[in-house]
């Protein structure tokens, strides 16, 4: 019975789809533990505020996923459609194009809690949407290139 090579199997869209929701949950549970973290080590007691922290935690990760997956859907669904149609294979693409779709969530993003991205030296001068983000884009670009490759990883690599 001769089986087809893994690398060489059809993708399909719920593949694209899966793998999507999958990344962009598992980088907003990463966002969450890491708020929660550094929430508890700011804590004097820690058995009084874990409820809280781990109630926000999830808060955050439910808010985040809802955000991220529903802004950052078009350009990636742009990209998964010309990816297929011109059955890009080579990683490097799906990390730029990974990286590229994730950065124009930040300004959603900094709009959710304005005072928790301000420098408190900023603040005197009032800077442009674009002098706000950029010192985010470097983090947003690498969670994008990192779901770029999980995408290649998980269905790039098997298209044909």
């Amino acid at each position: 019975m001769s089986r087809t090579p893994t690398s060489l199997r059809t993708v399909r869209a719920i593949d694209w789809f899966i793998t999507f929701l999958v990344g962009v949950a598992a980088l907003s549970l990463a966002v969450a533990l890491s708020v929660g973290l550094l929430m508890l080590g700011g804590s004097p007691t820690l058995r009084s505020s874990l409820p809280e922290v781990m109630s926000f935690s999830l808060a955050i990760w439910c808010l985040s996923v809802m955000v991220v997956g529903s802004v950052a859907a078009l350009p990636c669904a742009l990209f998964f459609w010309l990816a297929q149609r011109f059955t890009w294979r080579h990683v490097a693409i799906y990390l730029v194009c990974g990286a590229l779709s994730a950065l124009p969530t930040i300004p959603l993003v900094m709009q959710l809690d304005p005072d928790f991205y301000t420098d408190p030296a900023e603040e005197q001068v009032s800077p442009s949407t674009l002098e706000r983000c950029w010192p985010l884009a470097p983090l947003f670009g690498a969670s994008g290139a990192l779901l770029g490759a999980i995408f290649w990883w998980r269905s790039g690599r098997h298209l044909r």
